[in-house]
Order: C-alpha cells, then structure tokens, then sequence
C-alpha cells in the first residue's frame, strides 16, 4: 500500500485554489497523568500496548520529596517508573515490589536498579526477533556513560553488556526508529559538545550492540538545526521520530530561548512542538514554521513546555500522542514548584498537514501513478461536494470517470472510495498508468492510499513503449 500525505507538493502536478494547514491533536484531559511523589515534567512517556492488553507508559521521575543527600546533588536522583492502563487513558501506578524485586527498590512502581542510573529513554521495538528484547532502554549512567537495557514487558530489565550506544552523555531526548530504507535503527538525540546549542544528530545501530556514534569514524551526523525563520536564539531541544505509511514524521521540540541568557540556555523560555518530515528517514525537512502542538493556557500543563515523546495509532483508527508537559517556563519546571504531567491528545488519521479549499471549489491533480489493483480511498471531510476524475498519462479524463460521472461525496470518511456512473469503480483500471484529479469545495484532504506506486513520466513512457513496470523506491 502506498499512502500520499501532503507534508509538500512532490507527488503532485497541480494544486489551484487549496491551501495547507497544521493539524491540531486535541487534548484529551481525562487522559492526563499526575504522578503523586515525582516531578514528570521531563518524563519522557514512552507508551505501548502489552499483549495481555495492558497499557503501560515507561517514564522518567524526579522524587518530590528526596533524601537530604539526593537533595545536596547537583543532579538528583532520577527513577525510571512504570504507569499501568487498561486503556491508555487513565493511569495507575502498580506494586511492583513483589513481582519484579530490585537490590536498591525505593519506589512500588521502580522497574529499574538506580545504582549509577541517571536518566532514561524508552523504545518500543515491534519488529525485535527475540521478545526478551522488545522493549529497549537508552539509559544514562551517572558516569557520564551510556547503557542499553532491554526488557520483554517494560516491567523486568536486563543489561547488555558491553553495549554503549553514544560516546559521551547526550542531553534528552534520545529516542530510536526503525529505518526501513537503511535497513538500521536510527538514535535521534542532540551531538557534541554537550548540550548546547542543542541541534539535531542522528548515529545507527542494527544488532543493539554495535553504534556507529561509538565509533571514532563514524560519528553522529547532524541532519537539523535551527534557522534564520526560527525565532532568535531559538534551540531545537529533541526530535522524536515515527515510521509514518512510508514517510517519517518528526515532532520537533522547538526550545524557544530567553535572550537574555548568556551561554547555555537553560532558565526561561518556552518549548513547543513543530513538524518535520523525510521520505528516506535521514534527510529531514521543516514544514509550516507553526506549532503543531503549541503551548496551553497560562497556569494548564503544557504551558511552558510541551514535549511530544509517544505516538501510536489506536484500534480507533486514531492518533495518540503521549507528552511531557509543565506550567511554568524551562529551567523553572525543574527546579519550581511545578511537578508537571503527561499528557494525552488525539488526532485524526493521517492529520499532520492537510489541503483545504479556499473559498470556492479548489483542484489537485497527482502525478502519474501506476495502479497495480484495488481501490484508491481518500481521507477526506467534505461539506459541500467532493468530485475525483481519472486521467490517462497525458491529462485526458478517462471514458467514464469524468467529474461528470463522479457520484458526488458529502461528509466525514478516513477511507472514502469514490463511485462513477453506471457503478464504475477505480479497479476497473488496474495495471495502468493514471493521474487523479480531486474536485474539492468547502474541504480538506489529508490523504490519498491505495495499491499504486508513485512514478515519473520516464517510468511510464517505458513502460509503454517497453513493457517495463515501474519499481517501488523506498526513500523517494
């Protein structure tokens, strides 16, 4: 299945009168998590359905009331915790201590011994071929050194030993993604010098005990940083990356910097969410320079920062997206009287960006595609009237398939299929070349999916002329 998304207009050949917009995940305020004696507001969440069914969030805490000695450190002791859910919406904290036992257990929900342990981030891996490893840890040892930890249900932890996953301790976020067009997984985290000004940098892994950032010659690459169209002195603090239908969104947190600090910039200033993407999850590229997730109210949670750390898509059919957030400013929600909390908010399938029609009926015409089978279905809310015509490779609309014959489309669907007179349907037109014409008045569209492959007009003109199907190129 190929899936357009509209983050830019490479895969089409014509966009008249629709505009692109941000989307807005809602919050959903029965979903938000307070835990009772930790400061969450650099939790870091890390969500994922157990196949019991449960829903568990693996985060980072801060005690709210710590020992004098932990008080007396210039970084105190952190706790990586577990929060349990039947639904991924309301959390508890379980007790743990007589199931999974630690040498040094301060906490009922403590998964982890802190002996050394300086923070962590958490990764889900779906794909791992051996379910002791599901779940993996990139932790940071008070040493100044780094660890993998891996675990089969978040709950109970094993160290791979000999495995250091960055030469140096990096500032958080440190999160990985499976990259099916390099064949690795991806460490998205800030570079050296630590951590400041805090900039994008990927190193990559394919066993969990071998990273290239370890190595002298390999070193982390930077792949963003901020620029000119950002706001002054503004930092990008972590970049979370998600395997999105064959393209890779980033929700990058955008540290908005208060200039009158000199060095690193720490105390003040806000953090919000903006989008980045790739087709090649290497080479990432900023869309609308807008909030994607902007910062709450004065006095709510996600007021001074909101950090984006866990996306998934739920039996729903919708987004959820897990973050860390805090009321007050950067620095402040660490050492304030702010504990924070983890936030949940959905958002409609496919709803990163999205083409809406201004004021009137507006056109898009893809590229050529070549239709393999099936249908071709559109993520699309339509208020007045949607119209799809077909054309061939050289823009002419197919017999039958005009926006004449088109059974006009009214209401709200992530998988609308269109119909033609007479009950014509797009399969019909199977194991050919086409271009989609889109119709829109008083909509949006947020996706096109279906079994074509994107082409070019060379692709198609051998085909034609030579019998020579197109090949899917991932990372294109």
């Amino acid at each position: 299945m190929t899936t357009l998304l509209f983050f830019d207009d490479w895969n089409l050949e014509r966009r008249e009168n629709l505009s692109r917009h941000v989307g807005r995940p809602e919050l959903v305020p029965e979903g938000t998590f307070e835990d009772p004696d930790h400061w969450v507001s650099s939790g870091y969440p890390t969500v994922f359905r157990h196949e019991s069914g449960t829903w568990r969030c693996l985060y980072l805490g801060k005690p709210l009331e710590a020992p004098l000695e932990e008080k007396t450190k210039i970084i105190p002791q952190r706790y990586p915790l577990v929060a349990e859910s039947e639904d991924g919406i309301r959390w508890g904290t379980p007790d743990l201590t007589e199931t999974v036992p630690l040498p040094d257990r301060r906490f009922p929900h403590q998964v982890m011994p802190v002996d050394g342990f300086g923070q962590w981030d958490c990764y889900f891996d779906e794909r791992a071929e051996d379910p002791n490893e599901r779940v993996k840890g990139l932790v940071v040892d008070r040493g100044i050194g780094t660890t993998v930890w891996t675990s089969p249900d978040g709950l109970t932890w094993r160290k791979v030993e000999g495995a250091e996953w960055r030469a140096g301790a990096p500032d958080p976020p440190s999160t990985a993604f499976w990259n099916e067009v390099r064949k690795s997984y991806v460490i998205s985290s800030c570079p050296p010098p630590n951590p400041h000004p805090r900039r994008i940098a990927f190193s990559e892994t394919q066993d969990w005990r071998t990273f290239s950032d370890y190595a002298v010659d390999v070193p982390a690459e930077v792949v963003l940083m901020p620029d000119a169209l950002d706001s002054p002195l503004a930092e990008m603090y972590g970049m979370i990356v998600f395997p999105y239908e064959g393209t890779f969104v980033g929700l990058l947190w955008l540290h908005h910097t208060d200039p009158r600090v000199v060095g690193a910039k720490y105390f003040g200033g806000k953090t919000d969410c903006q989008l980045a993407y790739s087709y090649n999850g290497w080479h990432f590229q900023r869309t609308l320079r807008e909030p994607f997730m902007p910062n709450a109210a004065i006095g709510e949670p996600g007021a001074g920062t909101m950090r984006p750390h866990s996306m998934l898509v739920d039996d729903e059919q919708t987004i959820r997206i897990y973050s860390s957030s805090s009321k007050l400013e950067h620095g402040h929600h660490v050492w304030g009287d702010d504990p924070g909390a983890i936030l949940l908010h959905r958002l409609r399938l496919d709803g990163f960006i999205y083409l809406e029609s201004d004021g009137g009926p507006g056109l898009l015409e893809t590229r050529p595609i070549f239709l393999r089978s099936g249908e071709v279905r559109f993520n699309v809310q339509s208020g007045h009237r949607t119209l799809v015509q077909v054309t061939d490779i050289a823009g002419e609309p197919i017999e039958g398939y005009t926006f004449d014959d088109c059974e006009p489309f009214r209401g709200d669907d992530l998988f609308w299929t269109p119909r033609w007179r007479g009950g014509r349907r797009l399969s019909e037109l199977s194991e050919r070349f086409i271009r989609l014409e889109i119709s829109m008045n008083h909509a949006r569209l947020y996706a096109i999916r279906g079994d074509f492959v994107k082409t070019t007009h060379g692709e198609a003109r051998r085909l034609m002329e030579n019998g020579e199907e197109p090949v899917v190129r991932p990372g294109y």
